[in-house]
């Protein structure tokens, strides 16, 4: 018999700002979500827009943001179907002066990337995925390089990361939502999504005694 090949797949998605303004928010919150099988994410997606074709927006682009009440809920608990892992990192922005680089919005960027990665367990051969942020080619090569190495993958398994535009891939899509989730709890004090949001692993980054 040979040998089964196992794929990971990781979506990555932020909400909120690092901006400064009074207007900005007061929390940047990162998600990732991991799966074995990607077209499982696709297929819910595809599901809700069937299911439900005179409420949900008829963009190819589903995002937290503009979503209806009842579609976030429906697609968060509809992800109880699917075997995954959420990884999350908080950052209170009113500590980024603590931070090194905290007054480059670019660099604290990566920094926050990194203490993501700091939380994923990699357990196979992986396929990354990051919602587009960047557009220099100096920039996305200095973010991979830190990133990958701050993944924890001690058995050095081959690992594909790509800066993705999100209309490409549900997964994205839908790490939009759970950040968007999360991002709902800190910012406003609304746990109605966060609760729905199962196998989450949250970590409070550059602040004293704050995991949750």
């Amino acid at each position: 018999m040979g040998k089964v090949f196992i794929m990971s797949y990781i979506f990555i998605d932020e909400s909120g700002d690092l901006g400064t303004k009074k207007s900005s928010s007061k929390y940047f919150v990162m998600a990732g979500i991991k799966v074995e099988d990607s077209q499982k994410l696709d297929r819910v997606i595809r599901k809700i827009k069937r299911d439900d074709k005179k409420n949900i927006i008829t963009s190819n682009e589903i995002k937290g943001s503009n979503l209806p009440h009842d579609i976030k809920i429906k697609i968060l608990k509809k992800l109880d179907s699917v075997n995954y892992q959420v990884f999350i990192i908080i950052f209170e922005k009113i500590n980024r002066y603590k931070v090194n680089d905290g007054y480059d919005n670019i660099k604290l960027y990566d920094l926050l990337a990194c203490e993501l990665a700091k939380q994923i367990d990699i357990s196979s051969s992986s396929k990354i995925f990051i919602d587009k942020s960047k557009n220099k080619k100096e920039e996305i090569v200095n973010f991979n390089k830190a990133f990958l190495e701050n993944l924890n993958n001690f058995k050095k398994f081959p690992i594909k990361l790509e800066h993705a535009n999100s209309m490409s891939y549900k997964g994205l899509q839908i790490a939009d939502l759970i950040s968007w989730a999360i991002f709902q709890s800190v910012e406003h004090n609304n746990n109605e999504f966060i609760d729905l949001i199962k196998n989450k692993k949250i970590k409070r980054v550059f602040e004293e005694k704050k995991n949750l």
